[in-house]
Formats: C-alpha cells, structure tokens, sequence
C-alpha cells in the first residue's frame, strides 16, 4: 500500500513539473512513505526521519514532507521533529501536492514528462479494515474500511496499461471484503477482478491481502476462470493455534483455515499460496507455538512471511502482558524459518525442467528478473531488453527463495 502512494506521490508532483532526484540529499522536496505494522518498521522511519534533519540545514529551502502510518497527531509529530514541513496521513496524495504547489518557490514553464510506469502498479480498491485484530494498528491510522468506487479502479487500471504498465495489483487491507460497504454498486471482488480483467493490453493481474474470514467459493473460482488472474493467493494465518486466534481476534479456527486451503487447491491445481505468521503473540505457549509449527509443515505453503510480535501503541493486546521473552520468540522465528526454508526447496525442485511462463520487470545485479504466474522469482541471463515482457524460462536451478533458468523459443 505504501509503494502504491509512493507512485501516485512521484506521478503528483511530475504533473507539478518535478522530476525524480537521486540521491535524495539533491531534492527540493523529499517526501518519506512511512509504515509502524511493527516496531521495526516504525523506529526505521523514526531513524529516516531523524537523518533528514542534516538535509534541512544544508538545504532550508527544500521540503521535508512525512506521510503514512507513522502521521497520526500531526501536532505532536510536529514538536519532535521540526524540521519537517508537513506531516500528511495515509493516501492523502491531493493534500501533499496541493501543498507541494503552494510551497513552490517557481512555477514550471511546463509540467514534466509524465513519470514512467513500472511494469507491476498497484492499485489500492479499499482504505482502511472493519476487522478488529488486537494486535494490529492498521485500522486506528486508516480507518474502517473506505471501498473506492469500481469505474474508478477500472479508470486507474486502464490508465496504468496505457502508460506501460504490464501488471495490475489490486490492494487492500482486507481485498476479499471489496465492495461490502459499497452494496449499491452491487460488484464484489469477483466481479472486479473479471472487469480489469478485460482491459487490452494488461497481461497479469494479482491482488493481496486476503482474510481467510471474508474469501468466497466466487472468488476462488474466478481465479481459475480468469485467463490473466495470477494463481497466487495471500492468506495470513498467523497462528496455528485456536486459543491464540481468538486472542488476536481473527475470527476463524485453525481447522478452518485448513479446510480453506484444501478448498483453493482443489479449484486451482497447481496454485501457490502465501501466509503470514506471528510468534510470540502475549501469553503464546511451547505446545501453542507447536501447534503453528504443525500447521506450517502440514499445510506446506510455498511461503511464510514470519514475524516477532511486537506492541503497538493504542491496540487491545498492548494491553497484554508482553510475556514472551524476545530470545524465545526468535528461536521460534529461526524454527519456522528453517521449516519453511526446507518446504519451499522442496517445492521449487518441483520446477527444475519444466518451462514456466516469466514477467520480466527488470534487471538485478546483472541478471534479467521477473515471477512466475505463481509468484515464484525467476532469474535468467540473456542479451537484448526484455522488461515487460513475457518469456517462456526453463528452470535449470531452484533455491529456496528464487529459481534460474534460460530463455526458450
């Protein structure tokens, strides 16, 4: 979601006759996208926007500008760091450019040359969750949910193609849930996903993240009806054990999460699907976080986002004692991750000799980049350009984490 404002941050202000800076001790304006889903993200922006203070005293002229999640008193933020200019909330583009403009020292004899698109854009379809997990700040910085109107998602999308882009990425907090609190305009994410679906031009489409709560038998189908929608599903479980899921309010048992899985993988062979998981949630147990652990090497998904709890201000489990020692929660981090490392070899090898179907979106350290339709990342060397392309890769090497392969046809 932050990426995706990012792009309408730097597409705003090229209309305004910018271009983009690098390094970022060269700009005029500076504008830091900023996330606190955990502790760490947050003292990362903090840090970030510590450094900043340096810039503003070799440039006073310039604009330090802070948005996302971190703004939420804007008045207090304003007193710990005052050599920003403005702080803007989450997806507030209009309000940061409109202040751009009006802070500009000179007008722009013209505007810039439209900045250009990435071969994968997300496109945000919902603001904020109606969801009340207890550990997560998301909804006290964005708000219940806020769907965006379909035609303008689909007025975005096609926007996006016509500029290059080759990728659509539909995102939301909560994406399954698009459309419940619009049920006049009567399109869920099934029906919004077949309407991005048709527009010339576009190759693939993905969307993340979903809530196994909200996600229908209408939507998994339509993942398998759709030519151009990803097999790819992201399906936070974030614990394997019912105790703990009913602390962290998510609304569906461990058993049920399974039967999910079980029912996306018979309506879409050969998918993949992704999931998150938090170890030391407050009061999490050894037989508790065993029972995640068990999940995890049952289920065998093809990828595991892990994470340390940790507290955020203002949400019902900062209440909670914080009683598992950081020390444990890392030895259960580094237990999943070595679990998972071993299932997603496993499942890659599974790709050695077969020709898989590649989005080129650029170049990394020296070789050519893309994913499979699954999500997986695949490297290839060859001459010539090939972003934004789709090239057929046969897959010579598989890692845990990327596979290799070479051009073929």
């Amino acid at each position: 979601m932050n990426d995706a404002d990012a792009q309408k941050v730097r597409e705003a202000l090229a209309s305004l006759g910018y271009e983009a800076s690098a390094p970022a001790d060269e700009a005029d304006v500076v504008v830091l996208v900023t996330c606190v889903v955990r502790q760490a993200a947050e003292d990362k922006a903090v840090a970030r926007i510590d450094s900043l203070k340096g810039h503003k005293q070799l440039h006073p002229d310039s604009l330090v500008l802070v948005m996302g999640c971190l703004v939420d008193d804007a008045e207090t933020l304003g007193r710990r760091f005052p050599w920003v200019d403005a702080f803007f909330r989450p997806s507030d583009i209009r309000g940061l450019a409109e202040f751009v403009r009006q802070r500009s020292l000179a007008e722009p004899d013209q505007p810039a040359p439209p900045f250009p698109s990435p071969v994968s854009v997300s496109i945000p379809i919902s603001l904020g969750c109606d969801h009340h997990c207890t550990y997560c700040i998301v909804r006290l910085r964005r708000g219940c949910q806020q769907s965006r109107p379909a035609g303008d998602i689909l007025a975005d999308a096609v926007s996006a193609v016509g500029k290059g882009a080759r990728e659509i990425v539909l995102l939301g907090q909560n994406v399954d849930a698009y459309g419940h609190d619009l049920p006049e305009q009567g399109v869920d994410l099934a029906t919004l996903l077949s309407m991005v679906n048709s527009i010339d031009g576009l190759l693939r489409l993905r969307f993340l993240t979903s809530h196994p709560a909200e996600m229908s038998v209408s939507l998994i189908d339509a993942v398998a009806r759709l030519e151009r929608v990803c097999p790819h599903f992201e399906l936070p479980v974030q614990s394997g054990d019912d105790t703990v899921l009913r602390r962290m309010g998510r609304g569906y048992t461990a058993a049920q999460y399974s039967a999910l899985v079980g029912e996306i993988r018979a309506r879409v062979p050969g998918c993949s699907i992704a999931t998150d998981v938090i170890v030391g949630f407050p009061g999490e147990t050894e037989a508790q976080f065993a029972a995640t652990y068990d999940l995890v090497a049952t289920e065998r998904l093809d990828t595991v986002h892990l994470a340390r709890y940790s507290p955020r201000p203002g949400t019902p489990a900062a209440l909670l004692p914080d009683d598992v020692p950081e020390p444990v929660k890392e030895r259960r981090r580094l237990a999943l991750e070595k679990l998972q490392a071993r299932i997603s070899q496993e499942i890659n090898s599974t790709y050695l000799g077969r020709t898989v179907e590649v989005l080129v979106e650029g170049k990394r350290r020296g070789r050519w980049q893309g994913r499979s339709g699954t999500n997986k990342l695949v490297f290839f060397d060859a001459d010539g350009e090939w972003t934004g392309r789709m090239v057929q890769v046969e897959i010579i090497r598989a890692g845990a984490w990327s596979l290799r392969g070479m051009v073929r046809g």
